[in-house]
């Protein structure tokens, strides 16, 4: 009977150290496979700079077309009966501090933990022919960024995966969903497997291309003027 309960036990060890060892080498595996989400991108940038912690997907920083960005992705699986998005956040660091916080958020449903909406007092109207599906907020409606200015740049919410567009003293962001998750994976599992390893150089191009845009329509505007 003694002899029956080690190998037991031994049996269990033995189950429990191979499901570790299981468990340890697919974490690996998720981790490298979110490090190659940039490495197509690389030759877009100068001064390029990559981190990457634990599991999450990889931050990039660097100079593209001589302006400094910041590059992350974001998984959300809060939304209740949604498969799960890749948010890509694409943000242009340009000081702007007399400007206050603009953000054009498409589709709200009050779970965008990676927007900065909910915290924003401020709703403003959405003026005409602007899409109505937008929901604007500001902190100071007084000192943000004239909606005139904008509405030449909204052709970027006519893409389905687009959904914010953020305009603060600190810079310019873009939201837009990279991916979603496999939904058969997801719902069996509960994982968050998207099918996007690597991403596409000429979209992200897009992005920055339209920030440098809007940035420069910004700069073409006098200070003075540029408030509402």
């Amino acid at each position: 009977m003694i002899l029956h309960n080690i190998i037991l036990l031994l049996l269990v060890a033995a189950a429990i150290a191979a499901l570790i060892a299981i468990y340890r080498r697919d974490q690996r595996r998720l981790r490298a496979r979110r490090s190659q989400l940039f490495k197509a991108c690389h030759e877009l940038f100068a001064e390029i700079q990559e981190r990457q912690d634990g599991l999450g997907y990889p931050t990039l920083t660097g100079l593209y077309r001589g302006r400094r960005f910041h590059i992350d992705a974001v998984i959300d699986h809060i939304a209740v009966r949604k498969v799960p998005s890749l948010w890509l956040r694409v943000s242009l660091l340009a000081e702007r501090p007399h400007l206050a916080t603009l953000d054009i958020l498409m589709r709200p449903q009050n779970v965008e933990f990676y927007s900065p909406a909910n915290d924003l007092p401020h709703r403003i109207e959405v003026p005409e022919g602007w899409p109505s599906e937008a929901v604007l907020h500001s902190d100071d409606p007084e000192r943000m960024l004239s909606l005139q200015v904008v509405t030449p740049h909204l052709d970027f919410f006519r893409q389905p995966q687009a959904k914010e567009m953020l305009i603060t003293p600190k810079g310019l962001r873009l939201v837009y969903q990279a991916s979603q998750a496999d939904k058969l994976h997801y719902q069996v599992l509960r994982q968050a497997n998207f099918a996007l390893p690597v991403l596409a150089p000429a979209l992200l191009r897009d992005l920055m291309d339209r920030l440098i845009a809007l940035d420069l329509a910004i700069d073409a505007v006098p200070p003075a003027a540029q408030a509402s």
